[in-house]
């Protein structure tokens, strides 16, 4: 294993608005210069009936997805983080069963905000199950294999719990893009996550009850992450 120590500052990409702290508040909370950018942080200007306007009651889309930004700006006030919204939807407004028609504008997008910050290193989801998180992890590994940011993958929680065979078979998917390192497990205050989550008063209760299997072991598991060394042999660079 290979010591895991990126260097700040540093970007988290996270999925949706919660995932960065489902899966690596311990590590944020543990490093002072962390930018977390959600990707699919948008909404249609339409009233919409789905997961987002239950959990919030909110039926139209924009106070729905203003009142989750609110909770993710908490959030992030807890951890020290800065924070940037993407005006990407989410799949509770797509309803698709593979996303793939966004993901250069994803790539693009996270381009652009990257050559802002200007980061030393980049923490993108290993992406798993979720078409949502597949399309993000995938347009990421795109921008990784040609990026001069030291580059990890961070196991996508409750899933990686819940789901541990699906961690292997997205492992094998993604070193046949790039090459990865098994760092160390990270290990920070064992109950910031818990309190963080607990600033998602929409999502704590739903996630929780969507994913009992995972969930548990989520607050309290030490944060998993791969290092990308390089573009796997015979993969396309451009």
């Amino acid at each position: 294993m290979t010591k895991f120590s990126p260097l700040q500052p540093i970007v988290v990409i996270s999925t949706h608005l919660d995932d960065a702290v489902l899966s690596c508040a311990q590590f944020i909370h543990a490093h002072s210069d962390v930018t977390v950018i959600t990707v699919l942080a948008g909404a249609p200007d339409a009233f919409h009936e789905g997961y987002n306007s239950r959990t919030t009651g909110e039926p139209f889309a924009p106070n729905a997805i203003k009142k989750r930004r609110d909770e993710d700006a908490e959030a992030m006030s807890m951890l020290s983080a800065h924070y940037v919204w993407l005006e990407f939807h989410d799949n509770d407004y797509l309803q698709v069963l593979t996303r793939s028609d966004d993901k250069q504008e994803i790539r693009d997008a996270l381009s652009q905000v990257l050559e802002e910050r200007r980061p030393k290193s980049v923490l993108s989801p290993l992406g798993l199950f979720h078409p949502d998180h597949l399309a993000v992890s995938d347009a990421c590994l795109e921008l990784a294999k040609k990026s001069a940011y030291e580059w990890y993958l961070y196991l996508d929680m409750p899933y990686g719990l819940a789901m541990p065979k699906a961690v292997p078979e997205r492992l094998a998917t993604v070193e046949k893009t790039v090459n990865l390192a098994t760092p160390e497990l990270f290990s920070g205050d064992p109950d910031i996550k818990r309190n963080v989550m607990k600033l998602y008063a929409t999502q704590f209760a739903p996630t929780k009850s969507n994913h009992r299997r995972g969930f548990r072991a989520t607050m309290k598991a030490p944060e998993q992450f791969w290092k990308i060394t390089g573009p796997a042999s015979g993969s396309n660079r451009s």
